[in-house]
């Protein structure tokens, strides 16, 4: 399949998933410090509020070609995405920061390509050999020393952050969404697919949010990091999202998904910069052992695709 795309073409695609990957990476620590003024379903709901409403702006700019596709058979494809993309792994994304820190979200996120790869095995049917499923092991002991902070032997079960689980959970939702988009890109637009699902999940979304409003404290409205989160990751994550599908189309989703092996060293280095975050040997350890199942488990599907 890669070997049809032109080069140029190909070029460009890696050149969106970095930047794709770089914004993504800088999400865990920029979202911990609005979370002290927005709490995190709020927070989750406004970004997505926003990003629907760029995101149907410009599809009304593209035109009337863009949008083809687009009637009551389809919204069941787009409803799935909405829900594990927008409702499951953008809205279990905030919650999870709120219970944990930027650090551990940010490694945890490493594991997303094995994630893919499972769901790429067990929906579209890809086989995974003896190297790939020792990768998918390697990957889940990596989550464990960042889950337990390397206390395996010791650990009592009231010091597990509940907000490391809602992260797996929730990147458990995003491998959905680029699985299953695959199949929905064979006959929709990026750009319809993106804005259909984000609409769909904002309208799930908001009522999540307003049943969850007396769990936790008010939102400081006045806030400048606050509205900065918002505003930014709700333009430019839509933006991300049109970006990272069309890069799927051109080089393959287990392709595309070694480029988020990235986002734990942008989002470490932030965690440390902006939040005085502590990194440990287990912190290293951990996303060691999840890279190299990574790095196992995508090497099949790299030479597939």
């Amino acid at each position: 399949m890669i070997g049809s795309v032109p080069a140029t073409r190909q070029t460009r695609a890696y050149v969106a998933l970095l930047l794709v990957v770089l914004l993504w990476g800088s999400y865990p620590a920029l979202i911990k410090l609005a979370l002290r003024d927005f709490p995190p379903l709020f927070l989750g709901a406004l970004r997505s509020v926003v990003a629907s409403t760029f995101l149907v702006w410009m599809l009304a700019r593209a035109g009337a070609d863009t949008a083809r596709g687009l009637g009551p058979r389809a919204l069941g494809a787009f409803l799935v995405l909405g829900i594990s993309g927008i409702a499951v792994s953008t809205q279990l994304s905030y919650l999870a920061l709120y219970f944990t820190t930027a650090g551990n979200v940010a490694i945890l996120q490493c594991a997303t390509p094995v994630l893919v790869a499972l769901g790429a095995r067990f929906y579209l049917g890809e086989r995974l050999g003896g190297l790939q499923w020792l990768g998918v092991a390697a990957s889940g002991f990596g989550v464990l020393l960042v889950v337990t902070s390397g206390r395996l032997a010791n650990l009592r079960i009231d010091e597990l952050r509940a907000g490391d689980f809602i992260n797996i959970l929730g990147l458990t939702g995003w491998a959905a969404y680029t699985v299953y988009g695959r199949r929905v890109l064979a006959t929709h637009s990026p750009a319809l697919t993106t804005t259909a699902a984000y609409v769909l999940g904002t309208l799930i979304v908001i009522p999540t949010a307003v049943v969850a409003t007396p769990f936790f404290p008010a939102p400081r409205l006045a806030s400048p990091i606050g509205w900065f989160v918002v505003i930014s990751q709700g333009v430019l994550g839509a933006v991300a999202h049109v970006w990272w599908y069309r890069a799927v189309l051109v080089v393959g989703p287990s392709r595309a998904a070694i480029f988020m092996n990235l986002q734990p060293v942008v989002g470490l280095v932030l965690a440390v910069w902006l939040l005085a975050e502590h990194v440990g040997l287990w912190h290293l350890a951990g996303a060691a052992c999840v890279l190299a199942g990574v790095a196992l488990t995508s090497r099949a599907q790299v030479a597939r695709e």
